[in-house]
């Protein structure tokens, strides 16, 4: 079985008080104790996950294939078509492999 590499996050925060202030302030007004160590986590992963260079790599090349057909064909019945998600993806994955390649 084969794992899609992702890139790893896109746009993380990597300071430590950015990244506690985002939790901190995520759990402004929660008073039980344990729903307050849950939304503190879950704010923390967020500030320190955020969207993959995958997805930031296939919304580029998305915004490329829509304008393009939109120049092209115009924009009538063209959307939503999950083929067009698709092929940026795979263009995603091209640069992803590309960046590997030495020059």
């Amino acid at each position: 079985m084969s794992t899609i590499n992702d890139g790893g996050p896109a746009f993380p925060m990597q300071d430590p008080q950015a990244i506690h202030a985002y939790a901190v302030a995520a759990i402004d007004g929660i008073t039980d104790p344990d729903e307050r160590d849950r939304a503190y986590l879950k704010a923390r992963a967020e500030a320190v996950g955020g969207a993959t260079l995958r997805d930031y790599f296939a919304a580029k090349a998305m915004q490329g294939l829509v304008s393009g057909h939109f120049a092209k064909y115009g924009h009538e019945d063209y959307w939503p078509r999950p083929e067009i998600a698709c092929e940026a993806y795979e263009i995603a994955d091209a640069m992803l492999a590309a960046r590997k390649e030495k020059p």
